[in-house]
């Protein structure tokens, strides 16, 4: 074997080496960013899905206030049904609300009255995907000088929400 080869081949095979680590670091870096993007639409579709669940809530409280005379406190009752052999339908869970003169579920004015909101009204956690959702309190004097036009956001940390409106009763799509 001749003196000058053995370099040639410690250079070509730390060039593969180096290629190979270039290509699967490269890879790598591929998945994560797919699948980092995937994980944001999935958080937004969950937040999507309790929206509705919280809009529908939101109005089911409505009308069994109104059903029950317009009581300060009714207690929301929530059903599932299970398809088998036997159709039937059973109770998952029981919570007091506090109703506003006009028949809205409602909470102290503040941003942890807009968290007692969520827990009366959709019964479970503040979290969506491991991510805590975070509720706030925007004062409709401060904002448009009309008391009526008070606002809970609930949002994640960074991208998707949506608000309520506990003098209206009106829940807003989500948005980014």
């Amino acid at each position: 074997m001749k003196k000058g080869q053995e370099p040639e081949k410690n250079t070509q095979s730390m060039f593969v080496s180096i290629s190979a680590i270039v290509v699967f670091s490269s890879l790598m870096l591929g998945i994560i960013v797919y699948l980092y993007s995937g994980s944001t639409n999935i958080k937004r579709i969950a937040l999507e899905n309790l929206a509705e669940q919280f809009a529908t809530n939101i109005q089911n409280a409505h009308w069994q206030w109104q059903g029950e005379g317009k009581p300060e406190i009714l207690m929301l009752v929530s059903y599932t049904s299970q398809i088998g052999e036997k159709e039937t339908v059973t109770e998952t869970s029981r919570k007091p609300i506090f109703m506003t003169h006009d028949g809205w579920p409602k909470a102290a004015s503040t941003s942890k009255g807009c968290a007692k909101i969520w827990d009366m009204v959709l019964n479970a956690p503040m979290t969506i995907e491991g991510f805590k959702v975070i509720a706030e309190y925007y004062d409709g004097l401060k904002l448009t000088n009309n008391p009526l036009d008070s606002t809970c956001r609930f949002r994640l940390s960074t991208g998707p929400y949506f608000e309520y409106k506990p003098h209206s009763g009106l829940v807003s799509q989500v948005k980014s």
